[in-house]
């Protein structure tokens, strides 16, 4: 060895709870962050073969983020070394960054992570699918979600999230098998946000979906990427919906028109819409009519104000009634005055107190 490669006692080291007089310590997390800055050809591949089996989680990503950034054929036997001899964590690491390189050289390692019993390994490589945003990625995530775990099919739906490709349509439409309604609706929240047209008949049929959260978020949906153009179909299917679904779909319908500054009055569909609103108000589900009397107080229509007037003087549950005087009142509805009015004459005490709360909080 030359002199000046001599070792001086000086160079960094990994710390534990102490450090040495006249020695340089370098923490896991300072370990990290030169990994991140480091230029990849900076880095033995030695060195990052070892901190992708570090028990630090920044350690191993950086390290991971290095042969991602590498790219090359050195740094993808490393990365297949530790797909085979690794431990669960650092297997999730490698299959997490394994995009970046061409479909061709990596296909063997996908299809290798997708196959590993870890769950966790297999969420790594639906990441690394979706950041590769191709044709070949979204066909093979396509393909391994029709059996898969809910948490991978979830791993697909947040991989997706800004993902505006018409391709990876099929992927989330595979996410929506999941067992989990709340991977359900995370697929649709997606596909609703990406804005993709084609993506409407799949939406639409997650609006027979049997869990009502579901339907909430299928409704958003179809309405984000169809805007007003579907609002036809949308009053039909709350005309002949009942209970909870027509619950979801209403709640769905008022939210979504409103952030979405849907005029309905305007609309062609105004009529079949505030047609299907009236014949929810007497469906057998309470919560049901209720969700009908938000949008019926919204719309500035000549009819929706006798339809609350109506609504009000044929609800035979309590807590619904004060609702709809509530409603009426907040949202200023034009027969608000008369049904605080009818309010305050009822024998129920309950609907007496909270149309009295009102007017006392106008003075």
């Amino acid at each position: 060895m030359s002199d000046n490669m001599m070792i001086t006692g000086r160079e960094p080291r990994l710390s534990a709870s102490y450090t040495q007089q006249g020695k340089r310590s370098l923490t896991v997390g300072r370990l990290a962050q030169l990994l991140e800055v480091l230029p990849p050809s900076a880095v033995s591949l030695d060195v990052a073969a070892e901190a992708l089996r570090s028990e630090s989680f920044y350690v191993r990503y950086a390290a991971a983020r290095l042969l991602n950034k590498r790219g090359d054929r050195a740094a993808r036997l490393v990365m297949q070394k530790i797909l085979t001899e690794g431990n669960a964590r650092s297997r999730a690491t490698v299959a997490r960054y394994l995009y970046g390189f061409s479909w061709f050289a990596i296909e063997p390692l996908i299809k290798q992570a997708m196959g590993d019993e870890d769950a966790r390994v297999r969420e790594g490589a639906m990441y690394a699918l979706s950041d590769m945003r191709e044709l070949n990625a979204f066909e093979f995530m396509t393909r391994a979600l029709q059996n898969e775990v809910d948490s991978v099919r979830e791993a697909a739906a947040w991989g997706l999230r800004e993902c505006q490709d018409p391709a990876a349509i099929p992927v989330l439409e595979a996410v929506l098998l999941a067992d989990d309604a709340d991977v359900r609706v995370k697929a649709l929240e997606v596909l609703g946000t990406n804005g993709m047209v084609k993506a409407i008949p799949v939406i639409r049929r997650s609006m027979d979906d049997p869990d009502p959260d579901v339907q909430y978020a299928a409704t958003l949906s179809w309405l984000e990427v169809a805007g007003d153009t579907c609002l036809a179909e949308l009053a039909e299917f709350i005309q002949h919906s009942s209970g909870w679904t027509r619950k979801a779909v209403l709640q769905g319908f008022f939210h979504a028109t409103n952030y979405l500054k849907i005029n309905i009055v305007q609309h062609a569909a105004c009529e079949a819409i505030i047609d299907a609103l009236e014949a929810a108000l007497s469906d057998n589900l309470p919560q049901a009519r209720e969700a009908a009397i938000w949008p019926l107080a919204w719309i500035q229509h000549p009819r929706t104000p006798d339809l609350l007037r109506n609504a009000y003087a044929q609800e035979t549950d309590s807590e619904t009634q004060v609702q709809i005087v509530r409603i009426a009142s907040s949202l200023m509805s034009e027969a608000a005055s008369d049904i605080v009015q009818a309010a305050l004459q009822s024998q129920d005490e309950t609907v007496r107190s909270a149309a009295a709360q009102i007017v006392a909080n106008r003075k």
